[in-house]
């Protein structure tokens, strides 16, 4: 009976000393993590990463941006003309918007609407519109020199004589314009002014039509 005591005793002795290292082990690890300045620094050197990872990722997200791809241009343009028992009067309004693409290209839409008034003596004012929808690509070549090629729909109204006078009529025909221009930003972004020389071949091929196939233009520019 006593020594059953003495073996109950003991085991229960041996199993509390059995506790006691582990205890005393997980006790040491925290105090010499607190008082370890090299792991408390390499906790917060792996927080700084994760923060610092996470804003690189931010700012990689935030590297495109469409505003620095546009650019904008347009033209605006004045007319006076008069000849034997008549006079007119024009305006037109040309925008456009290019889409830096790469490198030096860009392509863009561009509508350019003209409004012309003629007057002929006793037989009254004839309005005219003019509106053109076309898709621009245009490439640097040299600083601000660029070549510049269109496609596009010409919608314009003109006039024509028959048994009745003077009447109006309405045509729609291509635009295939290539030629050739100036910006005077030199291609750095910013406030620019530019001329250009284009040559329609839809026109310059058709031998019905009255039109000049050479069209000069002169415009300003933000950002091209």
């Amino acid at each position: 009976m006593k020594q059953l005591r003495f073996f109950s005793v003991f085991m229960l002795l041996m199993l509390g000393l059995s506790f006691l290292p582990k205890a005393t082990a997980q006790e040491s690890f925290v105090m010499n993590t607190l008082d370890n300045p090299n792991v408390l620094n390499y906790q917060d050197d792996y927080s700084d990463f994760k923060k610092k990872k996470k804003k690189k990722k931010k700012k990689g997200e935030s590297d495109y941006s469409l505003k620095d791809h546009l650019w904008y241009g347009g033209g605006i343009g004045l007319g006076f003309g008069s000849g034997f028992g008549y006079s007119q009067f024009g305006f037109a309004l040309s925008p456009m918007v290019g889409y830096k693409i790469i490198g030096p290209l860009s392509a863009g839409p561009r509508i350019s609407i003209d409004y012309t008034s003629v007057k002929y003596q006793g037989l009254g004012t004839y309005n005219l519109f003019d509106v053109e929808l076309s898709l621009f690509a245009r490439v640097k070549i040299f600083k601000g020199l660029f070549v510049q090629g269109e496609l596009g729909t010409v919608t314009d109204q003109y006039l024509y004589e028959d048994f009745n006078g003077i009447d109006k009529g309405k045509r729609t025909r291509p635009a295939q314009y290539v030629g050739l221009g100036y910006n005077f930003s030199n291609g750095e972004g910013g406030f620019g002014q530019e001329i250009s020389i284009m040559y329609d071949f839809y026109v310059g091929q058709d031998i019905n039509a009255v039109e000049n196939p050479w069209q000069y233009r002169f415009g300003i520019t933000w950002g091209f």
